[in-house]
C-alpha cells in the first residue's frame, strides 16, 4: 500500500471521526433541548392547573386572585424564542418563573379558600339537625363533616370546591324548613334517646314537651319491657 493511500485512508478516518463527533454533539443538544422543554411543560401544566382552580373559585365564590404572574412567566420564554430556539438559560428562567407563580398562587388559594369555606360552615348550626327526620339528620351530619374536611384540606383543587359547594346546597335544602332556634337541650335529649335504654320514668314533662314543640315526638315509639 502506497504512502498516499495510507494518508488518504487516515484523512477519511479523521473526517469520519469528526462527523461522528458532530453528530453526537447534535444529538446531545437535541436531548438537552427536549429535556428542558419537558421541564417547562411540566411546570406549565402545574401552573395551568392552579390557574383553572383559581378561575373556578372565582366563579363559585366570587373570590378573585391576581394571576398576572402566569402571563409574565409565559412571556419570559416567548420573548427569548423570537430569534429561534431559546438558549438553556431561557428555559431555566421560564421554568423557575412558572414554579414561583404556582407556589404563590397555591398559597393564596389555600388561604382564601379556607377563609371563605370556614365562614360558610359557621353559617350552619348543627343543633338544627335534630329537627330533621333520622335519615335526613344522618345525611345532614355527613354533609357537614364533608364540608369541614374540604375546608381543611392542605391543597385546594377543583374537586374540593365543587364538592363543597354541592354539599352546601344540599344541606341548605335539607334545612330549608328546619327551625333556626333549636336549643342545645333538644340535641342532648335526642342523643340520649337515640343511645337507647331510656325509660318513660326518666323523661320529664319538660322533655316530652320539648319533643312535641319541635315535632320530634312522632319519631319515637313506646314499648313495654317483658320484665
Amino acid at each position: 500500500m502506497s504512502s498516499v493511500t495510507v494518508l488518504e485512508k487516515a484523512q477519511e478516518l479523521q473526517n469520519t471521526a469528526r462527523s461522528i463527533s458532530e453528530s453526537q454533539k447534535e444529538r446531545d443538544d437535541q436531548e438537552r433541548v427536549l429535556r428542558r422543554i419537558d421541564e417547562v411543560r411540566t411546570a406549565l401544566q402545574a401552573a395551568m392547573a392552579q390557574q383553572q382552580t383559581a378561575v373556578l373559585l372565582r366563579e363559585r365564590t366570587g373570590q378573585a386572585l391576581d394571576m398576572s404572574g402566569f402571563d409574565t412567566a409565559r412571556a419570559k420564554l416567548e420573548s427569548k424564542s423570537r430569534g429561534g430556539l431559546p438558549g438553556d438559560r431561557a428555559f431555566v428562567d421560564a421554568r423557575r418563573a412558572l414554579e414561583a407563580f404556582t407556589s404563590e398562587l397555591s398559597a393564596s388559594l389555600r388561604q382564601l379558600w379556607k377563609t371563605w369555606a370556614t365562614a360558610r360552615i359557621q353559617e350552619v348550626s348543627p343543633a338544627r339537625f335534630v329537627t330533621l327526620g333520622p335519615d335526613e339528620r344522618l345525611e345532614a351530619t355527613e354533609l357537614y363533616e364533608s364540608m369541614n374536611a374540604k375546608a381543611s384540606r392542605p391543597k385546594v383543587d377543583s374537586a374540593s370546591i365543587l364538592t363543597f359547594c354541592s354539599d352546601r346546597d344540599t344541606l341548605s335544602a335539607l334545612l330549608q324548613h328546619a327551625p333556626a332556634d333549636a336549643p342545645q337541650g333538644l340535641l342532648e335529649l335526642i342523643n340520649r334517646l337515640d343511645a337507647g335504654g331510656v325509660t318513660l320514668r326518666e323523661l320529664t314533662d319538660a322533655d316530652i314537651a320539648l319533643l312535641r314543640e319541635y315535632d320530634q315526638d312522632n319519631w319515637y315509639t313506646l314499648t313495654r319491657k317483658a320484665n
